[in-house]
């Protein structure tokens, strides 16, 4: 027995490959492996560039909200400033206008004193002398007393009123006793500084009251005031029209829709509306059409018998081109007299073999929409006939 003949079936040796075809075969993998590594970098290459695009957008965004938030930060810091520099400002005014208060006051002292201390100075009654200082000590105590009240957020109106009174009392003697004794001129200068330091200072006083008060100034509150009549001529103009749109809608729903509205009238009435609401309408139009708002029984009628119009319309043979026909059609319909249509097999005749008779009422009857079809289809073939 041969080597041969004592191989195993099924085992044979293939064939050996030649070296040309083997050469081919590197090559080609090696050119399918360098394709797939292109397209890998080329893949690689596209995700890197989409992510380098998102990157920068994301840095584009980042940039802008940062950009953003120091422009707000810059605001309210110029604000905040302008606000620092507002109170810095007011309180340094405030200041001066206490310091030029007092300087007059004490100016006004030093010119009305020396009149008063005239007038009153006798030489039988020397302790008279007592008596000036005794009312512009009083006149400057009582401002003192109204000081104190403002800062305790006590009245201080009687403090400045008896203030007044000294120095008026002041006045007018320093305006006898100058006129008389070194003329008008004199006599009215004495009365003025008697009066004018205590009501200078009194002023700053009131300034001190507004301010604890919140009170406004005049400017402010004729602001205020034309404000508040534009927004009472704005609201009224607004009712206006909403009065005027009302009444046309009542107007139009009364003459559109009489039955309707008598009903909404009687429930608004049982209700305690002045006018039909929105929802007594709405109930109103239920109670008398039996439908949803702004639907009848005539409008629903006509929007079936649309609908049924438009689907005769779109199952009309001669609009709908060359079709097969049905089997219940042509079993059920009597064919036309003259017909020029190339005539078929019968269609029965594919559903299994020849069907079984038919008699009266064992199908049931057709629908009216199918009725409608029927009768268009019998006056187009009339028509064609003809």
């Amino acid at each position: 027995m041969s080597v041969t003949e004592l191989r195993p079936n099924g085992r044979s040796r293939p064939p050996a490959k030649s070296a040309s075809k083997e050469a081919a075969e590197a090559e080609a993998l090696r050119a399918k492996t360098e394709a797939a590594r292109a397209a890998a970098e080329i893949g690689n290459q596209l995700k890197a560039a989409k992510a380098a695009a998102e990157i920068a957008r994301g840095e584009a965004e980042a940039e802008e909200i940062r950009r953003q938030s120091a422009e707000r930060a810059a605001e309210t810091a110029r604000r905040q400033a302008e606000a620092e520099a507002a109170r810095e400002k007011a309180r340094h005014s405030a200041e001066q206008w206490r310091r030029y208060a007092k300087a007059i006051a004490i100016t006004c002292v030093i010119v009305s004193l020396p009149l008063q201390l005239m007038a009153f100075w006798s030489p039988d009654a020397p302790f008279l002398l007592a008596a000036p200082l005794v009312l512009e000590g009083l006149a400057w105590a009582l401002l003192k007393g109204a000081e104190a009240a403002i800062d305790e957020a006590r009245p201080s109106w009687h403090y400045r009123a008896l203030a007044g009174a000294v120095a008026l009392f002041a006045a007018a003697v320093n305006y006898m006793h100058g006129s008389a004794e070194f003329g008008l001129g004199t006599g009215l200068g004495g009365a003025f500084c008697s009066l004018a330091g205590p009501m200078v200072w009194d002023l700053h006083e009131h300034g001190r009251i507004l301010k604890r008060d919140g009170r406004k100034s005049r400017r402010e509150r004729r602001e205020e005031a034309r404000r508040l009549a534009a927004e009472v001529i704005e609201r009224n103009a607004a009712e206006q029209r909403e009065a005027d749109d009302r009444e046309a809608r009542e107007v139009n729903r009364s003459v559109q829709w009489p039955q309707v509205w008598e009903r909404a009238v009687a429930l608004a009435a049982a209700l305690g509306e002045l006018h039909p609401s929105d929802a007594t309408w709405k109930r109103a139009w239920d109670d008398v059409e039996g439908a949803t708002l702004g639907d009848t029984a005539a409008s629903i009628a006509t929007r079936v018998a649309a609908k049924a119009a438009v689907k005769d319309a779109a199952n009309d043979p001669a609009k709908q081109g060359e079709k097969v026909e049905k089997p219940q059609v042509e079993s059920q319909m009597a064919a036309p007299a003259k017909s020029t249509r190339v005539r078929t097999p019968d269609g029965r005749r594919n559903n299994g073999g020849t069907p079984p008779v038919r008699r009266a009422g064992d199908t049931l009857g057709y629908s009216p929409v199918a009725r409608r079809a029927m009768s268009l289809a019998a006056r187009q073939q009339r028509r064609a006939s003809a």
